[in-house]
Protein backbone atom coordinates (compact mmCIF):
# COMPACT_ATOMS: atom_id res chain seq x y z
CA UNK A 1 0.00 0.00 0.00
CA UNK A 2 1.49 3.21 -1.14
CA UNK A 3 1.51 6.27 1.13
CA UNK A 4 -1.20 7.68 -0.58
CA UNK A 5 -3.30 5.22 -0.66
CA UNK A 6 -2.81 4.40 3.14
CA UNK A 7 -3.28 8.05 3.54
CA UNK A 8 -6.79 8.09 1.81
CA UNK A 9 -7.78 4.54 3.52
CA UNK A 10 -7.39 6.27 6.76
CA UNK A 11 -9.22 9.31 5.88
CA UNK A 12 -12.41 7.42 4.78
CA UNK A 13 -12.25 5.21 7.73
CA UNK A 14 -12.03 8.71 9.92
CA UNK A 15 -15.16 10.08 8.01
CA UNK A 16 -17.12 7.47 8.70
CA UNK A 17 -16.37 7.03 12.26
CA UNK A 18 -17.58 10.93 11.98
CA UNK A 19 -20.68 9.92 10.81
CA UNK A 20 -20.91 7.13 13.03
CA UNK A 21 -20.23 9.31 16.79
CA UNK A 22 -22.92 11.76 15.37
CA UNK A 23 -25.78 8.91 14.95
CA UNK A 24 -24.46 7.41 18.27
CA UNK A 25 -24.63 11.06 19.60
CA UNK A 26 -28.00 11.50 18.23
CA UNK A 27 -29.64 7.70 19.72
CA UNK A 28 -28.63 8.71 23.05
CA UNK A 29 -30.82 11.60 22.88
CA UNK A 30 -33.87 9.96 20.81
CA UNK A 31 -35.50 6.65 22.49
CA UNK A 32 -36.01 5.80 18.50
CA UNK A 33 -35.74 8.31 15.41
CA UNK A 34 -38.62 8.87 13.10
CA UNK A 35 -40.33 5.80 11.43
CA UNK A 36 -38.95 3.17 13.65
CA UNK A 37 -42.22 2.60 14.88
CA UNK A 38 -44.34 2.40 11.67
CA UNK A 39 -41.68 0.35 10.02
CA UNK A 40 -41.51 -2.62 12.77
CA UNK A 41 -44.84 -2.50 13.12
CA UNK A 42 -44.36 -3.16 8.50
CA UNK A 43 -42.18 -5.55 9.16
CA UNK A 44 -44.78 -7.70 11.56
CA UNK A 45 -47.76 -7.60 9.89
CA UNK A 46 -46.57 -10.57 8.08
CA UNK A 47 -47.76 -13.23 10.44
CA UNK A 48 -46.39 -16.51 9.71
CA UNK A 49 -44.70 -19.56 12.16
CA UNK A 50 -42.31 -20.82 9.29
CA UNK A 51 -41.11 -16.93 8.96
CA UNK A 52 -40.96 -16.68 12.58
CA UNK A 53 -38.66 -19.60 12.43
CA UNK A 54 -36.11 -18.34 9.98
CA UNK A 55 -35.78 -15.01 11.54
CA UNK A 56 -35.24 -16.81 15.02
CA UNK A 57 -32.98 -18.75 12.60
CA UNK A 58 -31.09 -15.79 11.41
CA UNK A 59 -30.85 -14.03 14.47
CA UNK A 60 -28.64 -16.90 16.41
CA UNK A 61 -26.10 -16.43 13.80
CA UNK A 62 -24.84 -13.25 15.00
CA UNK A 63 -25.72 -13.40 18.57
CA UNK A 64 -22.73 -12.17 20.19
CA UNK A 65 -20.97 -15.22 22.12
CA UNK A 66 -23.71 -17.85 21.37
CA UNK A 67 -22.56 -20.87 20.76
CA UNK A 68 -23.68 -20.97 17.12
CA UNK A 69 -22.08 -17.04 16.33
CA UNK A 70 -18.65 -18.95 18.14
CA UNK A 71 -19.13 -22.08 16.50
CA UNK A 72 -19.50 -20.52 13.06
CA UNK A 73 -16.65 -18.03 13.79
CA UNK A 74 -13.98 -20.60 14.70
CA UNK A 75 -15.39 -22.62 11.68
CA UNK A 76 -15.20 -20.02 9.25
CA UNK A 77 -11.52 -19.37 10.75
CA UNK A 78 -10.17 -23.14 10.31
CA UNK A 79 -11.56 -22.75 6.54
CA UNK A 80 -9.93 -19.01 5.64
CA UNK A 81 -6.47 -20.81 7.06
CA UNK A 82 -7.12 -23.49 4.81
CA UNK A 83 -7.61 -21.70 1.82
CA UNK A 84 -5.86 -18.26 2.36
CA UNK A 85 -3.53 -18.43 5.10
CA UNK A 86 -3.20 -17.85 9.03
CA UNK A 87 -3.35 -13.90 8.60
CA UNK A 88 -6.31 -14.16 6.93
CA UNK A 89 -7.82 -16.60 9.41
CA UNK A 90 -6.52 -14.67 12.42
CA UNK A 91 -8.75 -11.66 10.88
CA UNK A 92 -11.49 -13.53 10.81
CA UNK A 93 -11.16 -14.48 14.44
CA UNK A 94 -10.40 -10.60 15.39
CA UNK A 95 -14.17 -10.59 14.12
CA UNK A 96 -14.82 -12.26 17.54
CA UNK A 97 -13.75 -9.08 19.17
CA UNK A 98 -17.23 -7.39 18.22
CA UNK A 99 -19.29 -7.76 21.28
CA UNK A 100 -16.40 -5.91 23.27
CA UNK A 101 -16.73 -2.84 20.96
CA UNK A 102 -20.77 -3.09 20.84
CA UNK A 103 -21.14 -3.53 24.39
CA UNK A 104 -19.28 -0.73 25.21
CA UNK A 105 -20.83 1.45 22.55
CA UNK A 106 -24.63 0.74 23.96
CA UNK A 107 -23.49 1.31 27.43
CA UNK A 108 -22.64 4.54 26.52
CA UNK A 109 -25.56 5.68 24.09
CA UNK A 110 -27.86 3.93 26.77
CA UNK A 111 -31.24 3.77 24.75
CA UNK A 112 -33.92 1.68 26.08
CA UNK A 113 -34.71 -1.42 23.49
CA UNK A 114 -38.57 -1.41 22.30
CA UNK A 115 -41.32 -2.25 24.38
CA UNK A 116 -44.52 -4.57 24.46
CA UNK A 117 -46.45 -1.66 24.65
CA UNK A 118 -45.39 -0.24 21.07
CA UNK A 119 -44.47 -3.72 18.95
CA UNK A 120 -44.38 -7.56 19.70
CA UNK A 121 -41.66 -8.30 21.54
CA UNK A 122 -41.31 -11.69 20.02
CA UNK A 123 -37.54 -12.37 21.79
CA UNK A 124 -36.77 -10.14 25.05
CA UNK A 125 -33.06 -9.26 24.83
CA UNK A 126 -31.65 -7.91 27.93
CA UNK A 127 -29.46 -5.23 27.86
CA UNK A 128 -29.79 -1.84 25.94
CA UNK A 129 -30.90 -1.26 21.95
CA UNK A 130 -28.60 1.02 20.10
CA UNK A 131 -26.20 -0.36 18.43
CA UNK A 132 -27.57 -3.75 17.09
CA UNK A 133 -24.84 -5.74 18.10
CA UNK A 134 -26.01 -9.04 15.56
CA UNK A 135 -26.08 -6.57 12.76
CA UNK A 136 -22.49 -5.02 14.09
CA UNK A 137 -21.18 -8.58 13.90
CA UNK A 138 -23.28 -9.64 10.88
CA UNK A 139 -21.46 -6.26 8.72
CA UNK A 140 -17.89 -7.32 10.22
CA UNK A 141 -17.46 -10.86 10.39
CA UNK A 142 -19.71 -11.46 7.03
CA UNK A 143 -18.53 -8.09 5.41
CA UNK A 144 -14.57 -9.95 5.79
CA UNK A 145 -15.72 -12.79 3.93
CA UNK A 146 -17.10 -10.82 1.27
CA UNK A 147 -14.08 -9.20 1.01
CA UNK A 148 -11.63 -11.83 0.71
CA UNK A 149 -13.97 -13.83 -1.12
CA UNK A 150 -13.90 -10.81 -3.72
CA UNK A 151 -10.06 -10.65 -3.67
CA UNK A 152 -9.24 -14.19 -3.61
CA UNK A 153 -12.06 -15.97 -5.77
CA UNK A 154 -10.64 -15.82 -9.49
CA UNK A 155 -14.37 -16.11 -11.72
CA UNK A 156 -16.52 -13.19 -11.66
CA UNK A 157 -19.56 -15.35 -11.03
CA UNK A 158 -18.35 -16.75 -8.20
CA UNK A 159 -17.60 -13.56 -7.00
CA UNK A 160 -20.71 -11.98 -7.68
CA UNK A 161 -22.19 -15.07 -6.11
CA UNK A 162 -20.49 -14.79 -2.85
CA UNK A 163 -21.13 -10.97 -2.25
CA UNK A 164 -25.01 -11.66 -3.22
CA UNK A 165 -24.90 -14.48 -0.52
CA UNK A 166 -22.97 -12.54 2.18
CA UNK A 167 -25.15 -9.33 1.60
CA UNK A 168 -28.35 -10.95 1.64
CA UNK A 169 -27.76 -13.14 4.67
CA UNK A 170 -26.17 -9.55 6.39
CA UNK A 171 -29.38 -8.13 5.92
CA UNK A 172 -31.04 -10.84 6.92
CA UNK A 173 -30.10 -10.92 10.21
CA UNK A 174 -30.69 -7.36 10.07
CA UNK A 175 -34.38 -7.67 9.37
CA UNK A 176 -34.51 -10.35 11.78
CA UNK A 177 -34.36 -8.17 14.91
CA UNK A 178 -36.72 -5.33 13.68
CA UNK A 179 -39.19 -8.40 12.92
CA UNK A 180 -38.81 -10.02 16.43
CA UNK A 181 -39.22 -6.72 18.28
CA UNK A 182 -35.30 -6.71 19.83
CA UNK A 183 -34.28 -3.45 17.56
CA UNK A 184 -35.71 -0.52 15.82
CA UNK A 185 -34.58 -0.14 12.69
CA UNK A 186 -32.24 2.54 13.44
CA UNK A 187 -30.61 0.23 15.73
CA UNK A 188 -30.21 -2.25 13.20
CA UNK A 189 -28.85 0.60 10.70
CA UNK A 190 -26.14 2.00 13.75
CA UNK A 191 -24.56 -1.83 13.84
CA UNK A 192 -24.25 -1.65 10.26
CA UNK A 193 -22.71 1.60 10.34
CA UNK A 194 -20.36 1.01 13.28
CA UNK A 195 -19.53 -2.30 11.89
CA UNK A 196 -18.67 -0.79 8.79
CA UNK A 197 -15.74 0.99 10.55
CA UNK A 198 -14.77 -2.17 12.30
CA UNK A 199 -14.50 -4.09 9.34
CA UNK A 200 -12.81 -1.18 7.52
CA UNK A 201 -10.16 -0.93 9.99
CA UNK A 202 -9.65 -4.61 9.74
CA UNK A 203 -9.24 -4.56 5.81
CA UNK A 204 -6.72 -1.27 6.10
CA UNK A 205 -4.90 -3.68 8.84
CA UNK A 206 -4.66 -6.76 6.74
CA UNK A 207 -3.44 -4.48 3.23
CA UNK A 208 -0.80 -2.86 5.85
CA UNK A 209 0.52 -6.69 6.66
CA UNK A 210 0.44 -7.79 3.20
CA UNK A 211 2.57 -4.74 2.47
CA UNK A 212 4.71 -5.14 5.48
CA UNK A 213 5.13 -8.78 5.69
CA UNK A 214 7.87 -8.48 8.77
CA UNK A 215 5.04 -6.42 10.63
CA UNK A 216 6.57 -2.82 10.99
CA UNK A 217 3.85 -0.97 10.38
Amino acid sequence: MSKESNRKSLMGIGGLAVVAAVVCICAHYEPRFPGDSRLTVLFQSVHSSALESVMKWASSLSGGWGWEAVLLLVASAIVVWRCLGRLEAGLVLMTGLSPIVYSAIKLVVNRPRPSPDLVRVLEADQGRSFPSGHAFFAAVFLGLLAYFAFVHLRKLCLRVLALLGFLMLTLLIGASRIYLGAHWASDVLGGYLLGAVFLATLIWLYLRFRSHPSGAL
